[in-house]
């Protein structure tokens, strides 16, 4: 689990606008991931919802002694229009390094088939191919979550479900609605809606790792909450079960 919420082209934030180019509206979010209460990873997230579409950009880098177990920098970048039915990504990049080793990652979108366009390493070199047909209709990880920010703002609950492909991997991703809860956040309590995630790994294995347990279902707790204006619902808080020892955290530090 680790991996998949921290990683963003393994992938944890219209008509396309030139790559790299932050909307003037952009409201940047950042977020700090603890292991047992020790810092491992920071995320910085940026944001801007508009009527027709949404941004996202997020790099998320390994801190203190997290540069010892998982060094790791990535970019990643999403555009995308909003649909009825939900959200269409237009372009998803990410790029970096993991471990050492460079990534980078183009995914352009046409009639519900994400498309890659960079890929590196190349496709089959650290996953197993997943099959065209598990790729259709499926969106990035920021989609997810901009589509997850997007249904709570409309319905006040979290209840979705649908197939993430990062590229590399195809994923099912589920949430469901908890309720509302008074958590402490920066100080003082805040109203959240908790949201309960699943996600399992459905295709695309890393090669050299055991297939049952890679594809065991991952389980974490989400809370949203509208904490800023110019944003709809975002999380401040994730909390998920370590694949090594004990709980890790990723929760929301400021805003700017």
């Amino acid at each position: 689990m680790m991996r998949f919420l921290l990683q963003p082209c393994l992938a944890l934030l219209l008509a396309l606008a030139p790559a790299g180019l932050s909307p003037a509206r952009a409201v940047e979010a950042i977020y700090q991931v603890t292991q047992t209460g020790i810092a491992v990873v920071e995320i910085a997230a940026q944001f801007e919802t508009r009527p027709d579409g949404y941004w996202m950009r997020s790099v998320s880098r390994a801190i203190g002694i997290g540069r010892l177990f998982a060094p790791h920098e990535i970019r990643s970048e999403v555009e995308g229009a909003w649909r009825a039915e939900g959200v269409a990504p237009q372009r998803f990049q990410a790029e970096g390094n993991w471990r050492g080793d460079a990534r980078r990652m183009v995914l352009l979108y046409r009639d519900g088939m994400p498309q890659p366009l960079e890929m590196e390493p190349p496709e089959g070199a650290t996953n197993e191919p997943v099959p065209l047909p598990a790729r259709r209709g499926a969106i990035d990880m920021l989609s997810a979550l901009a589509l997850m920010s997007r249904t709570v703002t409309q319905t006040g609950r979290c209840d979705l479900t649908g197939p993430i492909f990062d590229g590399r991997r195809r994923l099912d991703l589920s949430s469901r609605t908890i309720g509302s809860v008074r958590i402490s956040h920066a100080g003082r309590e805040i109203e959240s809606l908790q949201c309960g995630l699943e996600s399992r790994l459905v295709a695309g294995v890393r090669i050299g790792d055991d297939p049952a347990r890679a594809t065991q279902p991952r389980m974490a707790t989400a809370w949203l909450a509208k904490v800023d204006p110019r944003l709809p619902p975002i999380p401040v808080r994730v909390e998920f079960a370590s694949t090594i020892f004990g709980t890790m955290r990723m929760e929301l530090q400021k805003l700017r």
